[in-house]
């Protein structure tokens, strides 16, 4: 694993728990290991896009109420 993807992993790490998403970025990663399009990802690239999809998530959540 490359530095650049530790620090990738790093700021994603903090960024979730920071923000009181690691329940939701557990369950997207779980989701994920069900669905063929992420078999050939690295575990930065999945990090990366659980991160983007609760994001997104939660920002159609917070528009609704």
């Amino acid at each position: 694993m490359s530095s650049q993807a530790e620090d990738t992993m790093y700021e994603i790490h903090t960024e979730v728990t920071q923000s009181g998403l690691k329940k939701k970025f557990d369950n997207q990663l779980k989701k994920m290991l069900k669905q063929p399009k992420h078999k050939y990802k690295t575990v930065c690239e999945k990090w990366e896009y659980a991160l983007r999809r609760i994001k997104e998530d939660n920002g159609k959540s917070n528009k609704l109420s």
